[in-house]
């Protein structure tokens, strides 16, 4: 294993700024967001990345960037692991200067005038980079394009991250980064079971039944009110498997809270599980090899999955992102919820 980790350290250390880059020219020169991606191809597999930030207030664990009043140094280091060898782990480290500029780009900025969202999620509602090295379209979290339903009242603060559970997420910089940001009038939108219901992995595993998977989420409930932002429920996503059950019992755990502390629940399992049999599997990363269906994109022959197509039945391509998201802009209307206003 040691000489496993030492190739993987030799990989990483080949990994540069240009992939976490987007519009940011050099390392020395960041002023906007960066992509700090949570999942990488390696020689060993696909590896799961943790981010670190020595400085979160100016750069998130999420790649937000608050541009300061003089230049910062930030060290941000990816730590790398993989399920299938727990005991291979590596890192990646690079160091940038944020500067000072007079309007920033970053999408976390407080801005008074604006409504925030922030959403805490998984990897179904998460990020996706659709260019550069990582490249990983079509994939699309519905997180990524929830902003594009709203005007320009409304910013989204898009937190979620692959393979988090609720009780992983809580221990997390990017918890951290809400809780310090989230302020009076802004929104938390909740969505986790997915990784929760994963038994055999104790730093993820919760269960209605215990009430293990409740008391989490009422930490993020309690993260928001004190702060006097408003809290909304989101019940996951729908896997494309019309005889698995296991998102169930949190669903109906997530209503219960809802219920009992008057808060609006955005029932997606109940929305995506009932269309299982009419074409919810184009929703899904469900690939060909150089899939017809994306050619209309010119990154697409850059992705990860150009050649190797995919089969996966729980994350979403991005017609499946905008799909969904659009499902939870019509719930907000069905609510009647202050935030339908906004809607486009």
């Amino acid at each position: 294993m040691n000489e496993m980790n030492k190739l993987l350290q030799e990989e990483l250390g080949k990994i540069s700024f240009d992939e976490i880059a987007l519009k940011n020219k050099s390392a020395d020169t960041v002023t906007t967001d960066l992509n700090l991606y949570d999942g990488r191809n390696t020689q060993f597999g696909y590896a799961d990345i943790v981010w670190k930030s020595d400085k979160p207030e100016t750069v998130s664990p999420s790649g937000f960037v608050m541009c300061p009043k003089s230049a910062q140094d930030v060290t941000l280091t990816a730590t790398f692991t993989y399920q299938d060898y727990p005991d291979l782990t590596g890192t990646a480290t690079f160091n940038i200067t944020v500067l000072p500029c007079a309007v920033s780009n970053a999408s976390s900025k407080p801005d008074t005038d604006k409504i925030r969202i922030f959403i805490a999620g998984d990897s179904t509602a998460c990020n996706y980079p659709h260019e550069g090295e990582n490249n990983r379209f079509p994939q699309t979290g519905w997180g990524q394009v929830f902003g594009e339903m709203f005007n320009d009242e409304i910013i989204v603060v898009n937190c979620a991250r692959s393979g988090r559970s609720s009780k992983s997420f809580l221990t997390e910089e990017n918890f951290r980064f809400i809780c310090d940001n989230i302020q009076k009038g802004d929104y938390l939108f909740i969505q986790f079971a997915h990784n929760d219901c994963k038994a055999e992995d104790l730093q993820r595993y919760t269960s209605p039944n215990d009430n293990s998977y409740q008391e989490c989420i009422y930490k993020f409930i309690n993260a928001a009110q004190k702060v006097g932002a408003s809290p909304v429920l989101c019940t996951s996503i729908t896997r494309n498997l019309p005889l698995d059950t296991t998102l169930v019992p949190y669903g109906n755990a997530l209503k219960e809270i809802g219920m009992k502390e008057n808060i609006p629940v955005i029932d997606l399992y109940r929305c995506t599980n009932s269309l299982l049999n009419s074409g919810i599997q184009d929703f899904y990363m469900r690939l060909s090899p150089r899939d017809k269906h994306f050619m209309d994109n010119p990154e697409f022959i850059h992705s990860q999955y150009y050649e190797n197509g995919s089969i996966d039945n729980t994350h979403l391509n991005i017609n499946g992102a905008y799909a969904i998201a659009k499902m939870a802009a019509e719930e907000l209307k069905n609510l009647n919820h202050p935030l339908a206003e906004y809607l486009r």
